[in-house]
C-alpha cells in the first residue's frame, strides 16, 4: 500500500490539482487501512485473534481507498502539457509516465517534428521530457501524448522572431514539384514557389539536399503556413551593394505605357520611370527607349527589403530633353553627370545640416 500512497502523491506533485481536502481524506483511508492490515511483524506478535481483520474487510477498505483516488485523480485534457518519464520504447512509439492510471502512449509519428528518423534515435527509456496531451485514437482508457507538439511550438516560436526581424535565412531543399520547392527551416516544412525559386526546376531538383538563402513571405504558425523566396532574398544581397547616385549598365527588357524595365544582371529588373526618362515631357516612352536596348542610368532609390530598384536618366542629362534628343550622348557622359550631381546633393545636404545646427543655436540662445 505504501506504493499506491505514493502514486497518489506523485500524481499531485506533477501538476495535477488536489485540494488540501483530498490529500487529508486519503491519507485517512491510507492510515485506517494500515492499521487493519498491520505487517509481518505486528502480525507474529498479535495475541488477540479477534482484533485481526477479514479478508473481505480489508478488501473493502482497499476499494474504498482506490476510489478516493479516482475521486481526487486530475481528468487530463487534450492540450494539457505535462512532463513524462519514459518507460520503454518500441517501433510503434513509446509508453510514457504521466501520473495517470495507466501509462500514456506516444506514437512514434509523435515524437518529432523531424520526418524519417528512427524511433529510437529520437528517445530512450529513462529519458523525462515535456509531451502533450492529444486525443485518443482509441476508446480505452490509454492517454496519448505528443512530443511532436511541443517541438512544433517552439521551432515556431524562433520562427517568428526571424520572421518579425525580416531575417534571411537557410533553408534545406527537400522535394520539387511543378509548383516550387518543399524546404526545411527548423525542422518546420516551408514552400518556396516556383516563381520565387530564382532558377529553374530542373536547376532546383539538383539542389535537392543542399541549403539556399531565403526570405520570408508568409508565416503563420496558427495555420503552419511558411512560405518563402529565393528569389527576394538574392535580390536583397545584390540591393545592398548599390549605392544612391552611381551609374549602372542594363539591357531593357520591358516597355510599359509608365515606364521601362531594365535587366541589372542581378535576378531582378529595376524601374525606369516615364517621369525620370527626361526633363522634358514625354508622352511615349517607346519613342525613346525599346526592348533590348543597352542603357546607363543612375540609382534613384532602392528598398532592399522588398527588392524595388528605381532609375533615372533625366539627372545625367546635360541639358534638358538629351534624353528624346540624344540618348547616345547621355550615356557617354553619364559618370561625370552623376559625379556632379553627387557634389550637388553633398552640398545641398552640408547647407541643411549648418542651417539646422544655426537654428538649433538660435533655439537655445532665446531658451537662456
Amino acid at each position: 500500500m505504501t506504493a499506491c500512497h505514493a502514486a497518489a502523491k506523485k500524481a499531485t506533485t506533477s501538476g495535477q490539482a488536489v485540494g488540501a481536502a483530498a490529500f487529508e481524506e486519503v491519507d485517512q483511508a491510507f492510515g485506517a487501512l494500515k492499521d487493519w492490515n498491520g505487517d509481518l511483524d505486528d502480525f507474529k506478535m498479535e495475541t488477540d485473534l479477534s482484533k485481526l481483520v477479514s479478508e473481505e474487510d480489508l478488501a473493502e477498505k482497499r476499494k474504498e481507498f482506490e476510489g478516493l483516488l479516482d475521486t481526487y485523480s486530475y481528468r487530463f485534457q487534450p492540450g494539457d502539457r505535462v512532463v513524462g518519464l519514459v518507460l520503454s520504447v518500441g517501433k510503434r512509439g513509446c509508453t510514457v509516465e504521466i501520473g495517470a492510471k495507466l501509462p500514456a502512449f506516444c506514437p512514434a509519428y509523435e515524437l518529432s517534428v523531424k520526418s524519417n528518423t528512427n524511433v529510437r534515435a529520437l528517445i530512450k527509456a529513462g529519458m523525462e521530457r515535456e509531451f502533450e496531451v492529444i486525443p485518443s485514437r482509441t476508446n480505452g482508457e490509454t492517454l496519448f501524448v505528443s512530443a511532436r507538439l511541443i517541438e512544433s511550438s517552439l521551432a515556431w516560436k524562433r520562427v517568428m522572431q526571424l520572421y518579425e526581424k525580416n531575417t534571411v535565412v537557410e533553408v534545406r531543399i527537400k522535394h520539387v514539384s511543378r509548383g516550387g520547392a518543399i524546404v526545411e527551416l527548423e525542422n518546420l516544412q516551408g514552400f518556396i514557389p516556383k516563381s520565387h525559386l530564382g532558377m529553374d526546376l530542373d536547376k532546383a531538383k539538383e539542389n535537392i539536399g543542399k541549403t539556399l538563402v531565403a526570405k520570408f513571405l508568409e508565416a503563420d504558425a496558427e495555420s503552419n503556413r511558411l512560405v518563402l523566396s529565393h528569389r527576394l532574398a538574392n535580390v536583397q544581397s545584390n540591393v545592398k551593394d548599390l549605392e544612391v547616385g552611381s551609374v549602372i549598365k542594363g539591357k531593357v527588357v520591358a516597355v510599359k505605357d509608365y515606364g521601362a524595365f531594365v535587366d541589372l544582371g542581378l535576378e531582378f529588373n529595376a524601374l525606369l520611370h516615364v517621369s525620370q526618362i527626361s526633363y522634358n515631357r514625354l508622352f511615349n516612352v517607346d519613342q525613346v527607349l525599346s526592348v533590348g536596348d543597352e542603357i546607363k542610368a543612375m540609382v534613384l532609390s532602392y528598398d532592399a527589403n522588398r527588392g524595388r530598384v528605381s532609375l533615372s536618366t533625366k539627372k545625367l542629362e546635360g541639358e534638358p530633353g538629351d534624353m528624346l534628343r540624344d540618348p547616345a550622348k547621355v550615356f557617354d557622359n553619364a559618370e561625370q553627370m552623376a559625379s556632379q550631381f553627387r557634389e550637388r546633393v553633398a552640398a545641398a545636404e552640408a547647407v541643411a545640416r549648418a542651417s539646422a545646427a544655426e537654428t538649433k543655436k538660435t533655439e537655445e540662445v532665446k531658451a537662456e
